[in-house]
């Protein structure tokens, strides 16, 4: 559950292909559908109402078909009715299936600009959906906020994280040295880093891939740390396709996914 675009990969037009393309069967259900991403101006769109969201979850529940799933993945969303509404499905699919993988991406803000969804809406995924999460893939500002302290270097991330309900944590895009943008993965006891090169300009959706990419070779048998590396390794090709587009190549990448060598994951 996400945002889609018609023109771009961004939301779950980033996260399905993605997905399908490392052997998974996909079910994306949108929380709001727009022409293209704000960050190319003015969009046209239309919310997925809560009420309409929780009859589509219902329906496919009556069915029994919710009980297939193997993993719940939640992003973008802009209602907080939407949160809760995911939120009571996700509660009733664990009762069900414990061992259901749950990966909340919680996308309420970036630097320099700070929260862009509406203040209810980020409650609601700090309060409802971060403490449902087996693992949850803020940025910094993100982390910083969900964990309600400053987040500007290393240590302070670890004690951020250890501030949250979710077991696993991987901080994406996070700057330690100049030129490198690091992904680092918190658990309760280790901190690991994939790093990777700042480039110039990149293009929206990197987050929403990377989330995703680790989702699925999570789903296929690799550890977090290993499919961390993973994903990072297929964002870079990604990027490499991309070159100066203003949004991802992602579609010309999709090939090279599943059988990527993955980046190094090291002790940051």
């Amino acid at each position: 559950m996400s945002s889609q675009v018609v023109r771009g990969h961004v939301g779950n037009s980033a996260a399905v292909p993605a997905l399908r393309a490392l052997g998974h069967e996909v079910w994306p259900l949108p929380t709001i559908i727009l022409s293209n991403h704000p960050a190319h101006g003015a969009t046209a769109a239309t919310a997925i109402k809560p009420d309409d969201l929780d009859a589509m979850l219902s329906r496919l529940a009556e069915f029994g078909w919710l009980d297939e799933l193997d993993a719940v993945f939640a992003g973008y969303f802009r209602d907080p009715g939407q949160v809760a509404v995911t939120a009571r499905h996700i509660e009733s699919l664990k009762r069900k299936k414990p061992a259901l993988k749950t990966f909340i991406d919680p996308i309420i803000g970036d630097d320099p600009r700070g929260l862009y969804v509406p203040l209810p809406v980020a409650e609601a995924i700090r309060d409802r959906l971060l403490p449902l999460a087996d693992i949850i893939a803020p940025n910094r500002f993100e982390l910083s906020w969900l964990a309600g302290m400053e987040v500007e270097n290393l240590a302070q991330a670890r004690t951020a994280a250890a501030r949250l309900p979710t077991p696993e944590i991987i901080v994406t895009s996070f700057t330690q040295r100049e030129g490198v943008l690091s992904n680092l993965l918190i658990t309760s006891d280790r901190v690991l880093a994939a790093h990777t090169r700042r480039r110039p300009q990149v293009p929206q959706g990197t987050g929403d891939l990377l989330s995703s990419l680790t989702l699925g070779h999570l789903l296929n048998g690799y550890n977090v740390s290993e499919s961390l590396g993973r994903a990072v390794a297929g964002i870079e090709v990604v990027l490499d396709a991309t070159g100066t587009r203003d949004e991802l190549a992602l579609t010309a990448a999709l090939p090279q996914l599943a059988t990527i060598s993955p980046a190094t994951v090291e002790s940051a």
